[in-house]
């Protein structure tokens, strides 16, 4: 199974602010380390992270890139550099949701589940918006 792995799942597990959370997303991850599910994620996911992790939670850039490399590492991980901005744009007017989020939308793949904590991805009909516990690998 394909899935695209959202900003707030990973802030969740990296900053174990939400003890259960964490242990869910740990439990994904593990399911992706045993080739269970293969993950996608993409250049304005790890911006978002690098952002909320230096900015919000104080993390040294340091500790920031030590995550980043981690979770580059991930087995089978596909990284998608190509956004679609007259897409983002469209669904920031229609769905008004965070822009950053609109064009994080334009970068899932057709078919593939977005894994995420954002609700505001299930205003857009065309995606797949599951939590890690609605994940049934």
């Amino acid at each position: 199974m394909k899935i695209f792995i959202e900003t707030s799942v990973f802030i969740r597990f990296l900053s174990q602010d939400d003890i259960k959370k964490y242990k869910d997303v740990s439990r994904l991850i593990e399911m992706i380390q045993e080739g269970k599910a293969t993950p996608y994620i993409s250049s304005m996911v790890i911006t978002e992270i690098v952002f909320v992790l230096t900015r919000l939670y104080q993390f040294s850039k340091d500790k920031v890139l030590a995550a980043l490399t981690d979770l580059l590492a991930l087995r089978n991980i596909v990284l998608i550099e190509k956004t679609d901005t007259r897409k983002a744009l469209y669904y920031f007017k229609k769905f008004n949701i965070k822009y950053s989020d609109c064009l994080i939308a334009t970068q899932v793949p057709k078919g593939v589940a977005l894994i995420t904590y954002d609700h505001d991805f299930q205003k857009i009909p065309s995606l797949i918006a599951k939590t890690p516990v609605e994940m049934k690998i």
